[in-house]
């Protein structure tokens, strides 16, 4: 008796990685499109039929990821253009720590962005003194946060 595939798709793509990839190796990207049943479409599309292969990849992809952290204990981490590596379990913190220091410094960035490129010329001075406080404490979030994370990377 043939046994049924788990659903949804990616759920049975994360079991099957388990079993074919080991802790360090790369799981290649045409076998992650063609487990999770993807399609690249080559030909020409519009911009509709592009987000919504787009949007289906990135669903897909992403339960994936999900199964395999939360289902199979494996952090999985981009390769560029090759596939998504699983950590080996004793890099698994680094690799968690690199993501948040990461993943926090683009915040940071994007939120002292906001709050540095407001017209001045319109603000009262509550307001004025709120925007002021509030770099201050993006300022030191940045320094104290993002230095720690970098010394425990040491």
């Amino acid at each position: 008796m043939e046994k049924l595939p788990l659903d949804p798709i990616w759920r049975q793509a994360a079991m099957d990685a388990v079993v074919e990839f080991g802790y360090g190796a790369t799981i290649p990207r045409e076998w992650l499109l063609g487990n999770l049943g993807i399609e690249v479409n080559k030909g020409p599309m519009t911009a509709e039929q592009h987000q919504a292969d787009a949007f289906e990849m990135l669903r897909k992809v992403e339960g994936f990821r999900d199964a395999m952290l939360y289902e199979h204990k494996r952090l999985l981490v981009n390769v560029r253009g090759v596939g998504y590596k699983i950590i080996e379990p004793p890099h698994q913190t680094d690799a968690a720590m690199r993501r948040l220091a990461v993943d926090l410094g683009k915040t940071i960035s994007k939120t002292m962005a906001a709050l540095v490129n407001i017209n001045d010329a319109v603000l009262g001075i509550e307001d004025a003194r709120e925007n002021a406080e509030a770099k201050n404490k993006v300022a030191w979030l940045n320094t104290v946060g993002i230095k720690q994370l970098e010394k425990a990377e040491m």
